[in-house]
Parts: structure tokens; C-alpha cells; sequence
């Protein structure tokens, strides 16, 4: 394998095995402390990839055990200094280093105030999976490309068995999820040519909906860093108010649309961006929609749970793959770091 990154998502198997051994029996303690300790609000930190994987679980959470889950803005804590009681919350702080300095500053003020805090790292030593309440070790070797892939999957898949341990059915999922992804993989060579059709474009708008919002997010990032493409991510009922007047024939979208819940809604959008001269890049089982799009990528059917995790590998190994077919270095895209620093 030529690169990290393709070393790093080939690795998505074997990696993820240790995840789900690992967060497992502390997930079942975390759903034990939410009664102990009367928690009755959830809230995630966290930036960048490991923000999207967030939002996948701002979905997932509420779907499954009824609980709704905010997003706490850092500044509020780091530039703002702003007190804020949380006596009865609940934060899960997702980070692949747990070091960033924001991230240890948010922490600690939230244990100040009274947080019970859930750290999702990667990084058995850091001030933040040292110090939290509990921590969901997604246990998947250090990631040494920039791009963060197998810490994705990882941080998805710790999530996942977090709301399984509050009642979700979803064990058959997870326990089969490290062949599903193995099964992605397999695809790599129909992602390559694809990534070939679309590698001169300049941007990409990305459309999903629900539960795959996080990965429709990633998608557009992972082209961002390792393509320098300009790409947008947006849910397909927001897209429709204001965004569709961006569709004419220079525009090119990729839709990541699993079929369930949201295949009529897919499927109209596809047919009206085709008919008014867009160009389609689809990863669906909706044969609807695989009949209109420009390139298409048949992927497995799969629960709107389980979907978030298939369809992130794909969109990094579009990712990869495209990076290659531009001649990029994918494993370290310019003006990036690994650990970033904000406030």
C-alpha cells in the first residue's frame, strides 16, 4: 500500500475489533452512572472529524434511547469565560489526542462546574481520558496520516455502542460491522475510477439527511484537506431552502443516500438535480437513484444505525483515491498539522 491513509483505512477491521472490546463494559457502566447520578442532559465537544462523528450520534442518541444530545461551543468556556451549571449534564468530549488545548480547557471548567465527563480519545495518556469520569478507548494505534480515517470509524463505532448500552437494539450491528466495512474495502477499485470522473472538479456540494449528516460532513472535510476542493455539506430538507439555486450544469454533487426513511426524498432530489443539468455522484442501494446518477457506487443496504460507519469508509477511500488521482500527498496536505490548536 502507497500511503498511510490507505494503510490507515485498510486497517478498519482489525482496528475496530479492539474498539468494541474495549467500550463495551465501560459504556454499560456510563448508562449505570446516568441513574446513579441523575443526568438528564447529554451534550458533545469536540472539532473537526471528531465533531462529525458527533453529530452522527446527536442522531443516533435520541433515535435509540430517547435522549437528546446538544453541541457545547468551546468559546463559551475559552474566549468567553462564561459559568455555566453542569450539575446534571452529561459531556462527552470527543477528541483523537484528548491534548488540544481547548479541548483540556473546556474539560476541566466542565468538571469544575459539575459535568460528570465521558472522554472518546484515542489517547490512553491524555490529560482528558486520564481525568474523565470514564473513557471510551477506541483503541485503533496511533493514526499517523493527517487525515483522520480509522479514528472516524473508531469514535462512530464507540458511540454507537454507547447508546446500545442504553437499550438500543442494535448489538447484531455493531458485532458484524468490522465485515461490513471489510466489504467496503472491497470496493476500492470501483471508488478509484470514480474518483478518477470527478478529480478535476473544484467543488462538490454533499447531500445526505438524518443519521448521516456526520458522515456527509466528513465526506465534505476529507475532500477539502487531502483534495483542495471547495466542498458543502448539507442535509437534503435544507438544501431545498436557498441552496438548490446553485444547481445548473457546472454544479456536481455527491449524495450519500441509504435507502429507509429518507428513499422518496432521495430519490425526487436526484432525478430534479439531473433534469436541470447537475452532474450526480451517487452511493446508494436505491435503484431509483442509481439510475440517474453520472458515477455510482452500489453499496450494501444497511440500517439508518449502522450506515454512518459503511458509508464513512467509503467516502474516505473517495477521499484517498481522489487525492492520488490528482498527484497530492494525502498523508500530509498542505499547511495542516495533526493536533490542532485553537481557543
Amino acid at each position: 500500500m502507497t500511503t498511510l491513509m490507505q494503510q490507515e483505512i485498510f486497517s478498519e477491521p482489525e482496528m475496530i475489533k479492539r474498539t468494541i472490546a474495549s467500550c463495551r463494559p465501560v459504556a454499560a457502566e456510563i448508562a449505570e452512572a446516568f441513574k446513579t447520578k441523575g443526568i438528564t442532559k447529554v451534550v458533545t465537544l469536540a472539532r473537526g472529524t471528531s465533531d462529525n462523528a458527533a453529530t452522527v450520534f446527536s442522531f443516533v442518541f435520541p433515535l435509540t434511547a430517547g435522549i437528546n444530545v446538544g453541541r457545547f461551543h468551546p468559546s463559551v468556556y475559552t474566549v468567553y469565560d462564561k459559568k455555566v451549571d453542569m450539575s446534571d449534564t452529561c459531556m462527552i468530549i470527543v477528541s483523537q489526542s484528548g491534548m488540544s488545548k481547548d479541548t483540556v480547557d473546556v474539560f476541566n471548567k466542565a468538571k469544575a462546574a459539575g459535568a460528570m465527563v465521558v472522554a472518546v480519545t484515542d489517547n490512553a495518556q491524555s490529560p482528558v481520558a486520564k481525568g474523565s469520569d470514564y473513557h471510551l478507548f477506541i483503541d485503533v494505534e496511533e493514526e499517523k496520516s493527517v487525515a483522520a480515517t480509522k479514528t472516524y470509524i473508531g469514535e462512530v463505532v464507540a458511540l454507537l455502542i454507547l447508546a446500545e448500552a442504553f437499550g438500543a437494539n442494535i448489538t447484531d450491528g455493531i458485532d458484524s460491522v468490522c465485515g461490513k466495512i471489510a466489504d467496503i474495502l472491497g470496493k476500492n477499485d470501483e471508488i478509484a475510477e470514480v474518483a478518477k470522473a470527478i478529480k478535476d472538479r473544484k467543488s462538490n456540494i454533499i447531500l445526505s439527511r438524518g443519521t448521516m449528516l456526520g458522515t456527509g460532513d466528513e465526506c465534505a472535510l476529507k475532500l477539502t484537506e487531502c483534495c483542495y476542493m471547495f466542498n458543502r455539506s448539507f442535509s437534503t430538507a435544507n438544501f431545498m431552502h436557498g441552496p438548490f439555486s446553485l444547481i445548473d450544469e457546472d454544479a456536481h454533487v455527491i449524495m450519500l443516500a441509504p435507502s429507509g426513511v429518507f428513499t422518496k426524498e432521495y430519490t425526487e432530489l436526484a432525478r430534479r438535480i439531473v433534469s436541470l443539468g447537475g452532474k450526480l455522484t451517487a452511493f446508494s442501494d436505491i435503484p431509483e437513484v442509481l439510475e440517474v446518477a453520472n458515477n455510482k457506487i452500489v453499496m450494501p443496504k444497511e440500517d439508518d444505525i449502522i450506515a454512518p460507519v459503511t458509508y464513512g469508509v467509503a467516502v474516505s477511500l473517495l477521499a484517498l483515491n481522489v487525492g492520488l488521482a490528482k498527484g497530492l500527498s494525502v498523508d500530509t496536505p498542505r499547511n495542516l498539522n495533526k493536533v490542532t490548536v485553537t481557543l
